[in-house]
């Protein structure tokens, strides 16, 4: 009976899944990805190794950080990123927080919003918000069939496809396709270079009082 018994725990031993490596963050990882929107938009979509953090969160006057947060809390090496769909919510997040004495927190620009213009496969996990959509481009030979929704994974490492996609819409924004195209883009960022170094030097010091008042009003980076 022993025998049977010590046989059987070793089969439900072996049959157990094994976690896989995408299902753990990354070691030692240089930054904290934090998405501040409600836990019901984080479960239905969020960047690839976000953790949720609700502002709502900041409000409590007992233990609003969590352990990841404290831990990356200005220590060298270490960077806090900050997100929701269109960076209303995380830039409260981000004043907030500075305040507060966190002296190496960054936002994303333009939050998901930008990201599914730019990465619409390949940086989140789940369905992107449809307010985040609207403002999609087509992209040339790329079907625009909507798909259907489906919630976010428990995924906290980007797979071999992810990186592939992350690749792909890299190269559609940095690789010109058209080399007239490419050479009016560099003539008229090169006049407005120059416009603007002479507007630099009409003004200097308009320029540095909005620079002055630009940094004051948002602490974070």
């Amino acid at each position: 009976m022993d025998l049977d018994k010590t046989a059987e725990k070793n089969v439900n031993q072996k049959s157990a899944p094994s976690p896989r490596i995408t299902d753990r963050p990354y070691p030692d990882c240089p930054y904290l990805l934090l998405d501040v929107r409600g836990r019901d938009e984080y479960d239905q979509c969020h960047v690839i190794g976000a953790y949720s953090f609700p502002i709502a969160t900041l409000s409590r006057t007992m233990n609003p950080y969590t352990k990841e947060v404290l831990e990356y809390k200005n220590t060298s090496g270490k960077i806090i990123i900050v997100y929701d769909d269109d960076e209303r919510i995380a830039s409260q997040a981000a004043t907030t927080m500075c305040e507060r004495g966190f002296e190496n927190l960054f936002m994303l620009s333009g939050g998901l919003k930008v990201i599914a213009q730019k990465f619409p496969e390949g940086l989140t996990t789940g369905s992107l918000p449809a307010h985040c959509l609207q403002s999609t481009p087509p992209v040339p030979g790329r079907s625009t069939q909507r798909l259907p929704s489906y919630p976010a994974e428990n995924k906290w490492r980007f797979s071999a496809e992810d990186l592939n996609n992350i690749q792909i819409y890299l190269e559609e924004m940095l690789i010109p396709t058209d080399t007239n195209s490419r050479l009016s883009r560099m003539s008229r960022g090169s006049s407005q270079v120059k416009s603007s170094s002479a507007r630099s030097r009409q003004t200097p010091s308009v320029a540095g009082s909005e620079s002055s008042r630009s940094q004051s009003s948002r602490p974070w980076k």
